[in-house]
């Protein structure tokens, strides 16, 4: 109890200074404490019933910032963008997502549809509608790297102590509290998820990393440390996806800033030395003990358990190619196809499980039309990214977050072949937030990009 005294009055300061941030500090600095809070203050930290939805700190900043957002736009204090591609397509996602919940029984298992979409992809939504509608200074944006590089060093120390069981240095203590047994044993962080603490561990390597040009050497010996420290944070994951995604993502930021005649070797060398871990290891990677209440040879059989599950979404997409059983409807879905006796496979294991990767996740429960959209979203958002990066114009500042949206992309689209991301509390608001501004800066960079050349041809004209 007074733990959760502390952290209820932690929370409500933090309330109160988040609006105080909110008014000050813009939508920029807003968005990074709805997000903050989260991550750390979230549902199994502190929660309030209140009907069938429970009220959090987050959710409680997200809608004050709803409000800023709205009367920042009336007053032309945001950045008044126009509707792009990026925000079309993702419009007509979330009309998708919003008619496939009509469609089907919303009020189940305590209105869980609704919630899913709610939390899970409205939220984001506004979330990515203001890092789109924000002005964002170099001064705003160099903050918010050291910021999350901060969190970063947080995450990293957090989870070696829960991998190592010293509970007294593990916070906020829910975090390592038996009373949610899943993952328990791993690094799984304030978001109580390997893989998702793996994300944030890998997004917060490469905005750590971003202050590598400015850095003097001794700076730089600072950051080597600083890597290895985050490494060893997404290695306490256990979780071999979180892995090659921190490794993807590390790999990805390191080809992109290298000059071009060094790429390929490295790429040689880390396909060599993957090659050779895996041969060399591969037992080991298969079959170790992870949780604390589950063994080597359950870790196993979770590499075995994804063809099954597989061919359970191939089933139920079969029966359901457009519009899915039903968004929030696969665990009461799926157990009609696990009697299938023209398989060879034991389907029957595959009941209890969600979906462990996105794409089917959506395939199964939302249909071809609504994976296609956020198969879409992601391209685009992906592109932004990369034309912000080679935006050579632009000043660095403005190019590193389309690097910092790639190295989050690597991380989460790892991740989600091999997890269902999308039912992960945050992980959708943090890749929404970061592919606004980031869609943002590439507006802007295009925008700085044409009045520089129209300067040097006005210069060569005179």
């Amino acid at each position: 109890m007074e733990w959760e005294s502390l952290i209820a009055i932690a929370a409500l300061v933090g309330i109160v200074w988040g609006a105080v941030i909110f008014l000050r500090g813009g939508l920029l600095a807003g968005a990074l404490t709805v997000l903050l809070a989260g991550t750390c203050c979230g549902y199994p930290a502190l929660y309030v019933s209140a009907g069938p939805v429970p009220l959090t700190s987050d959710r409680i900043l997200w809608a004050l910032l709803m409000v800023q957002l709205v009367v920042w736009w009336r007053q032309g204090l945001t950045a008044s963008r126009h509707i792009g591609r990026s925000e079309v397509l993702l419009l007509a996602f979330m009309g998708v997502l919003a008619a496939n919940v009509a469609m089907h029984d919303w009020t189940i298992n305590r209105y869980q549809p609704v919630s899913q979409f709610v939390f899970y992809y409205l939220m984001p939504l506004g979330i990515y509608w203001a890092g789109w509608q924000a002005r964002i200074t170099e001064r705003g944006l160099k903050t918010m790297f050291v910021l999350m590089g901060i969190f970063g060093v947080y995450l990293a120390v957090t989870a070696i102590a829960e991998k190592l069981e010293l509970t007294a240095l593990v916070f906020l203590p829910y975090i390592s509290s038996s009373e949610y047994e899943e993952f328990l044993g791993r690094a799984r962080g304030p978001l109580l998820n390997p893989a998702g603490n793996g994300m944030l561990l890998g997004l917060c390597l490469g905005a750590g990393l971003m202050s590598w040009p400015q850095s003097p050497r001794w700076g730089r010996l600072l950051l080597v440390g600083y890597t290895a420290l985050l490494c060893l944070g997404i290695f306490c994951t256990s979780t071999r996806s979180a892995w090659m995604g921190g490794g993807l993502g590390l790999l990805l930021l390191v080809l992109l800033v290298l000059p071009r005649v060094y790429r390929p070797w490295l790429l040689l060398a880390a396909l060599l030395g993957s090659a050779t871990l895996a041969v060399a290891q591969w037992d080991n990677i298969v079959e170790f003990k992870r949780d604390k209440f589950v063994s080597a040879h359950d870790t196993a059989s979770s590499a075995q358990l994804r063809p099954i599950l597989a061919k359970i979404a191939w089933k139920m997409f079969c029966d359901h190619p457009i519009v899915g059983c039903g968004l929030g409807h696969y665990i009461d879905e799926h157990g009609k196809y696990l009697s299938d006796r023209d398989s060879d496979m034991p389907l029957e294991q595959g009941r209890g499980y969600a979906q462990h990767n996105v794409w089917l996740s959506l395939l199964t429960e939302t249909g071809l039309i609504a994976a296609m959209l956020f198969t879409l979203v992601v391209l685009a958002w992906l592109r932004s990214g990369w034309r912000l990066w080679q935006a050579g114009n632009a000043p660095l500042w403005m190019r590193q977050q389309g690097l910092l949206f790639l190295v989050l992309a690597a991380n989460y689209l790892v991740n989600g072949m091999f997890q269902d991301m999308t039912i992960i509390p945050m992980v959708h608001t943090i890749l929404f937030f970061l592919a606004g501004v980031t869609v943002n800066l590439q507006t802007q960079a295009a925008e700085w990009e044409g009045r520089t050349a129209a300067v040097v041809a006005s210069g060569e004209q005179g």
